[in-house]
């Protein structure tokens, strides 16, 4: 995380937020049954990332550096 900080320290990137929604067009043009079917890197039905395993645990460092408290409970920081 600490590399979008600085990125954003630099400004806003020129898109200024707006995007392009061509994953969108593509389930359109394809006639796909879900909007799933032509994103590149979805989310399973537990809203877990399989290719990053993101969301992940926020070391005590990164929450300190960061100035964030994670909620999480102890027996959840494994999953």
């Amino acid at each position: 995380m600490r590399h979008i900080v600085d990125m954003l320290g630099s400004g806003c990137p020129p898109h200024g937020g707006i995007a392009l929604g061509l994953d969108r067009l593509l389930a359109v043009l394809l006639s796909a049954t879900s909007i799933r079917d032509v994103i590149a890197f979805p989310k399973n039905f537990e809203g877990r990332d399989p290719v990053s395993g993101a969301p992940s645990y926020v070391s005590e460092a990164d929450q300190k550096m960061y100035h964030i408290k994670s909620i999480v409970d102890d027996k959840d920081k494994n999953k």
